[in-house]
């Protein structure tokens, strides 16, 4: 087959990364199979009893989940609904179901990086944290009142049934061709609406083009993500205060180079990036390496608040974090909730659909 002759979805990974696509395939096999047991009832679906908004992707890795399920959850809150999430609080040290109400300071180490960065974010929002979703479905239900549930990284979980799916696309890499992915993108009909991060309108239309063959019915809902502030110490500034500023960078998150991007954009001056693989947890000799390393370039040290929840209070004293949130580009957050809201139009096909 000749390059120009491939088909949505084929790319040419192989070319550059045979170990990528060879995983990448396995992936979609085997949670192809998975879908499908739960489609055609072999494996049993369970049902929440409220509303339950799915939000995931294809992709292994960060497209922007948890800036959107905070959004979603600061929606339905602003909308006199109450929300919970649920998650399974990847790579935390504590294998035991957590329910976390009010608790802006929970550890890491207990519920997960991403699930403290929501718990300090919005922290009138519950939060269950177990491995079982559907279990913690029916603690958020049963114990916090619960009207609406947000799956966190929910699209491959068909355990639990949701009545609507998102899922977050990377515009220049709309069908995941570039990146290890879990799920083939014609799995990508089976969403609702996807959300995309910061496309330029070219990037935008190219999506658009990329995804019409194979999700025809897929509504793209382009975001942007806004840096509201800087936190150093007990201190909190406008993201202006980075503006000429020389900072040494450093996250632990799936693309690092893009946090640096971010900062060059807000004016900093960016004098170093130091990459760390994704979740990952720093040694007290990384963060005083990092220290020293920013001292002898004259920096700030300034990472992400996903990495900010893993230091210590007097490691946040000298080291800066970035508060953003995402923000649609027209509308309203309500506009993609509308079809779990009172008077929306919720799905006519059962929750789960095989479409492929």
């Amino acid at each position: 087959m000749k390059d120009g002759d491939r088909g949505p979805g084929s790319g040419d990974r192989g070319e550059h990364n045979p170990a990528l696509v060879w995983v990448s395939r396995t992936l979609e096999v085997v949670n192809r199979a998975g879908r499908a047991l739960y489609a055609h009832g072999v494996l049993r679906v369970h049902r929440a009893g409220v509303p339950v908004i799915s939000v995931g992707n294809i992709a292994m890795g960060g497209t922007g989940k948890t800036p959107l399920v905070a959004a979603l959850a600061g929606a339905l809150l602003r909308h006199g609904a109450r929300p919970a999430i649920v998650t399974r609080g990847y790579q935390r040290r504590d294998a035991r179901p957590r329910l976390v109400v009010n608790e802006p300071g929970a550890r890491w180490e207990e519920i997960g990086d991403e699930p403290a960065v929501l718990a300090r974010a919005l922290p009138a929002v519950p939060i269950v944290v177990d491995a079982n979703r559907a279990r913690g479905a029916a603690t958020a239900v049963g114990e916090t009142g619960a009207t609406h549930l947000i799956l966190d990284d929910g699209f491959q979980h068909w355990r639990l049934a949701r009545d609507l799916d998102v899922v977050t696309l990377d515009p220049l890499d709309a069908l995941c061709e570039r990146r290890l992915r879990r799920e083939h993108p014609r799995a990508l009909a089976n969403a609702d609406a996807a959300v995309v991060i910061d496309a330029s309108p070219e990037a935008l239309a190219g999506a658009r083009t990329l995804l019409a063959a194979i999700a025809p019915t897929l509504k793209l809902f382009p975001c942007r993500l806004q840096a509201t502030g800087v936190v150093l110490g007990a201190d909190r500034y406008d993201a202006a205060w980075l503006h000429g500023r020389r900072v040494l960078a450093f996250a632990g998150i799936a693309n690092p180079q893009r946090f640096a991007a971010t900062l060059s954009a807000l004016g900093a001056e960016v004098a170093e990036c130091q990459a760390f693989s994704d979740h990952h947890a720093y040694a007290a000799a990384e963060v005083a390496g990092i220290l020293g390393r920013a001292d002898a370039l004259g920096a700030t040290p300034v990472t992400t608040a996903k990495d900010a929840v893993k230091l210590a209070a007097a490691e946040l004293q000298h080291i800066a974090w970035l508060a953003v949130e995402l923000e649609p580009v027209e509308g309203d957050f309500l506009d993609l909730l509308r079809p779990v809201l009172p008077g929306g139009s919720p799905r006519a096909q059962e929750p789960l659909e095989s479409k492929w």
